[in-house]
């Protein structure tokens, strides 16, 4: 009797058991899902919020310009793969308030249009050096920008390099165009950025070289990516190892910008 009592409480614990396992196996499925409809809805959340964001942009963007009187041409496609309204926004108050001399583009679009007006219009001294990569783009694009000598339109293409065993690119020989000049404002919104660990890192290069002016800004567009994150990093790290201080902000709407401005131009944060 004993023995029997004993095989059926070994059945009983087994089926037991079963049932836990399966109790269990059902409690980690549920709790994946749950998790994973968590980060769906916080990403649709995130999504709703930029979206909002950029409606109030777009808001700021067309009261701010609507009196302008260098912006002559105030239609603007701010779409898709082009900046976005956070974008334009920020950069037409720099070029408004800070007024700089010496420009550097990298990447001709939506943003060559403004920066065009604004030496063709606004201030006729100062100097756009605009570097792009794809000459057919060059070619179909560059009849939409203002026009004066002082603008020049330089095709560089990209060259190839291996960090942290992966491909990025970047443009080639860009020293030759840019040479002992010292710019005050340095968009960068090129080349391809997508899927590398450093992209557009001609940046560090230029600081390397002493291409910055003592009261300088430097905007990275579409640093919502691991990959522009990680240039931006490594751009702070050799301004502080070449003893240049500096401010770092952050605006976004769909797309997001970061700005790096010399402790002289951090007033530009609260544009």
């Amino acid at each position: 009797m004993t023995e029997g009592l004993k095989q059926q409480d070994l059945t009983d614990n087994e089926k037991i058991n079963r049932v836990l396992n399966r109790i269990y196996r059902h409690q980690l499925r549920y709790d994946k899902k749950v998790a994973q409809l968590q980060a769906d809805f916080d990403r649709v959340c995130k999504q709703m919020q930029n979206c909002y964001k950029e409606l109030n942009f777009a808001d700021l963007l067309h009261d701010t310009i609507i009196n302008s009187t260098w912006l002559k041409d105030k239609s603007f496609s701010l779409h898709g793969w082009a900046a976005n309204y956070s974008f334009i926004y920020m950069l037409y108050r720099i070029l408004d308030k800070a007024k700089p001399q010496h420009i550097l583009e990298m990447g001709m679009g939506q943003t060559s249009r403004l920066t065009s007006q604004y030496i063709t219009y606004g201030n006729p001294d100062a100097t756009l050096d605009i570097i792009e990569n794809d000459a057919g783009w060059i070619e179909t694009y560059q009849s939409q920008l203002a026009k004066t000598e002082n603008i020049k339109v330089h095709q560089r293409e990209v060259e190839f390099f291996t960090y942290d065993n992966t491909e990025c690119r970047k443009y080639k020989n860009l020293q030759e165009i840019v040479d002992n000049q010292k710019y005050d404002l340095i968009i960068i919104d090129g080349p391809l950025g997508a899927n590398q660990v450093l992209p557009r890192s001609n940046v560090l290069d230029l600081i390397k070289s002493h291409n910055l002016a003592d009261n300088f800004i430097i905007i990275f567009d579409d640093t919502e990516r691991k990959g522009e994150k990680n240039t931006v990093a490594h751009t702070v790290e050799i301004l502080k190892e070449q003893n240049i201080e500096s401010t770092v902000f952050h605006r976004n709407g769909v797309k997001a910008q970061t700005y790096i401005t010399s402790s002289s131009r951090a007033f530009i944060q609260f544009l």
